[in-house]
C-alpha cells in the first residue's frame, strides 16, 4: 500500500467535503421559505464564472477521462473512436440555444416538469424510471473505476474506495443541494486541471517514452481506423451521444440555476469548449501509453509486460501517471481522477434526488405536502441513491451492458419526447404509439452484446444507423398520431368523452393554437 499517496486522496476528500460542508452553511438561510425548491436550483442566483465551473466539473466525469484514455491506448479503436466525448461537449452547447430559454420561461425546476404538461403526471413516472435507470447505471460505473484505480494505485480496497467515495459525496449533497455541488465541483475542476495538465510533461520526458508522432504514423496507429461496415455504428454514436445527452437533469438542473438566461447559455457555450479541451490530456496520455517500453518502468517489476497485454486497458490513465510520473505529480494525478468521479457522482444524485422529490413525492404521493416535507424526501433519495450505486459498483464487475440499454432508451424514447414537449403539441396517444415503434425498430436490430439477434434484416447490415432511424421513427410517429388523433376529436369523428387519454391535456382546443412544425426552423 503507497502510504504517501491513500493520505493524499484521504486530503482530497476532506478538503472536498469541508467545501460542500462550508457552502450549506453559507447558504442555508437563502430562500428559507422553499427549501425543496433552495435543494434543486438554490436561489436562481448562481453567477457566470461558478456556473461554468460546475456544469464543466460534471459534464467532465471520471469517466470520460479515463474512457479516452483507454480507447486511444487500445488497438481496435483509436482516437477517431473518441467521438463521443466531443459530442457530449457540444450537446451542451445546444441545450443552451435551444432549451434554456424556454425551460427557465415556464419556471420548470426540473426536465420531467416538461413530460408533465403534456404527458401528465402519471405517465411521467415511465421517463423517470429511464433516468433513475440511468443515473444509477453512470453512478455505479463510475465509483466503480475509482475503486478499482485506487486498488491499483495506492493499494486501498475497491470496497472500501466506492464506500468512501459515495459516502463523502452523498454527505455534502444532502446537506447543501445544488450550493454544495456547486462549490465543491469549483475546487473539483482545479484539482482535475492541476493534476492532468502538470503529469504531461512529465509523462512526455520519460525515459520509457517513445515519439507519439512515430506511433501515430505506423500501420497499427493509435489515431485508429473506421472501416467502412462501421459507419453505421459510428452515425448512431454521434447523434446518440449528440441528442441523447440533452434531456438530463444534470444540465438543466444547472441551467436553472443560474441568474439568468443569457449567462445560462453562456455557461452552456462556454462548458461544452471546455469539456472538449479537457479531452487533450487523456488523448496525449493514451497516445504516450502506446509508445512507452514498460520494461523501463517499475509496472510488473520492470518485466516488461504491459497493461495491453494484462486486459487491463481501462486502468491506462492511472497507471501512466503512477508509473511514468514522480510521485508527487501522481499525487495531483490521482487527485484529479477522483475529482472528476466526484464531480459527476454529486451532480448525477441531486439531479436524480430532484426529479424523485419534485414529480414522484410531491406530484403523486404527497400532493398536499409541504416544501419542508418535499425537503426531507430530496434527502432521503438522495441517501437511498448513493447507497443504491454503491451496491451497483461493487456488486456488478461490468456495466457495459447496462450502458447500452440506458443509452438506447435515452436516444431512442426520451430525446424525441423532451423535443415535442418543448416545441411542438402532442399527447399521450402519439407519445406511446411512438415508444411502440421505437422499441420495436430497435430490437428489430439486434445486439450482439445484449446477446439478441436481429429479427430485421435491414439494408446494409451492421452499416446501418439503426439507431437513429428508430429514434426517427419515434419522433414522426409521436408527432403524426399526436396531430391526427386531435384532429378526430376536435372534428367530432370521435366523440369527446372517448378521449380517455387527453390529447388536449392542458391546451385551447382551438385550433389557432395548434403550434405549427415550423417553430422548430
Amino acid at each position: 500500500m503507497d502510504v504517501i499517496l491513500l493520505i493524499s486522496i484521504v486530503f482530497f476528500y476532506l478538503v472536498i467535503a469541508l467545501v460542500g460542508i462550508l457552502a450549506a452553511k453559507f447558504t442555508e438561510n437563502r430562500k428559507a421559505d422553499k427549501p425543496a425548491e433552495l435543494m434543486i436550483v438554490g436561489a436562481k442566483d448562481i453567477g457566470l464564472w461558478l456556473g461554468i465551473s460546475t456544469m464543466t466539473a460534471s459534464w467532465v466525469g471520471g469517466g470520460s477521462i479515463n474512457g479516452v484514455a483507454e480507447t486511444v491506448y487500445s488497438p481496435s479503436l483509436g482516437l477517431i473512436w473518441c467521438i463521443a466525448p466531443v459530442c457530449y461537449g457540444f450537446s451542451l452547447t445546444i441545450s443552451g440555444f435551444l432549451f434554456a430559454e424556454k425551460m427557465r420561461s415556464k419556471n420548470y425546476l426540473t426536465v420531467l416538469d416538461a413530460f408533465k404538461k403534456s404527458l401528465g403526471k402519471h405517465f411521467t413516472v415511465f421517463y423517470f424510471c429511464i433516468h433513475i435507470f440511468g443515473g444509477l447505471v453512470f453512478l455505479g460505473s463510475v465509483l466503480n473505476a475509482l475503486g478499482s484505480t485506487i486498488e491499483v494505485v495506492a493499494g486501498l480496497s475497491r470496497e472500501a474506495s466506492i464506500i468512501s467515495s459515495a459516502a463523502v459525496t452523498t454527505m455534502y449533497t444532502l446537506l447543501g443541494g445544488i450550493y454544495s455541488v456547486a462549490y465543491t465541483d469549483v475546487i473539483q475542476l482545479l484539482l482535475m486541471i492541476l493534476g492532468l495538465v502538470i503529469s504531461i510533461p512529465f509523462v512526455f520526458t520519460h525515459e520509457a517514452t517513445g515519439s507519439i508522432g512515430d506511433t501515430f504514423f505506423r500501420e497499427n496507429s493509435w489515431a485508429g481506423r473506421l472501416d467502412q461496415d462501421d459507419i453505421g455504428r459510428y452515425i448512431d454514436i454521434i447523434f446518440a451521444t449528440l441528442l441523447g445527452s440533452i434531456p438530463l437533469q444534470v444540465v438543466f438542473q444547472r441551467i436553472l440555476a443560474i441568474n439568468n438566461t443569457r449567462n445560462a447559455k453562456i455557461v452552456c457555450v462556454c462548458s461544452g469548449i471546455l469539456s472538449i479541451i479537457f479531452l487533450i490530456p487523456p488523448i496525449l496520455i493514451g497516445g504516450l501509453a502506446t509508445s512507452t517500453n514498460w520494461t523501463l518502468t517499475d509496472y510488473e517489476n520492470g518485466s516488461g509486460v504491459s497493461p495491453l497485454d494484462q486486459g487491463n486497458e481501462i486502468q491506462i490513465l492511472p497507471l501512466i501517471i503512477r508509473y511514468l510520473t514522480p510521485q508527487m505529480v501522481s499525487v495531483m494525478g490521482i487527485g484529479a481522477v477522483s475529482a472528476a468521479v466526484m464531480s459527476s457522482a454529486d451532480a448525477t444524485g441531486l439531479s436524480m434526488a430532484s426529479e424523485f422529490g419534485r414529480n414522484i413525492y410531491h406530484a403523486i404521493l404527497r400532493p398536499k405536502a409541504s416544501q419542508q416535507e418535499v425537503a426531507w424526501a430530496i434527502k432521503g433519495s438522495i441517501i437511498v441513491f448513493g447507497v443504491a450505486s454503491a451496491t451497483i459498483a461493487i456488486k456488478v464487475k461490468s456495466t457495459m451492458i447496462l450502458f447500452i440499454l440506458c443509452t438506447d432508451l435515452g436516444y431512442v424514447l426520451t430525446w424525441p419526447q423532451f423535443l415535442c414537449a418543448m416545441y411542438l403539441d402532442t399527447n399521450l396517444y402519439g407519445t406511446v404509439c411512438g415508444i411502440v415503434v421505437g422499441v420495436v425498430l430497435r430490437i428489430g436490430g439486434g445486439e450482439p452484446l445484449l446477446g439478441i439477434t436481429a429479427p430485421f434484416n435491414y439494408l446494409g447490415g451492421r452499416n446501418f444507423p439503426m439507431k437513429t432511424i428508430a429514434m426517427a421513427m419515434t419522433f414522426t410517429t409521436t408527432v403524426a398520431v399526436s396531430y391526427a388523433v386531435r384532429w378526430l376529436f376536435e372534428n367530432d369523428y370521435i366523440a369527446s368523452h372517448r378521449d380517455f387519454l387527453k390529447a388536449n391535456r392542458g391546451k385551447n382546443n382551438s385550433k389557432k393554437s395548434t403550434p405549427k412544425l415550423s417553430s422548430l426552423l
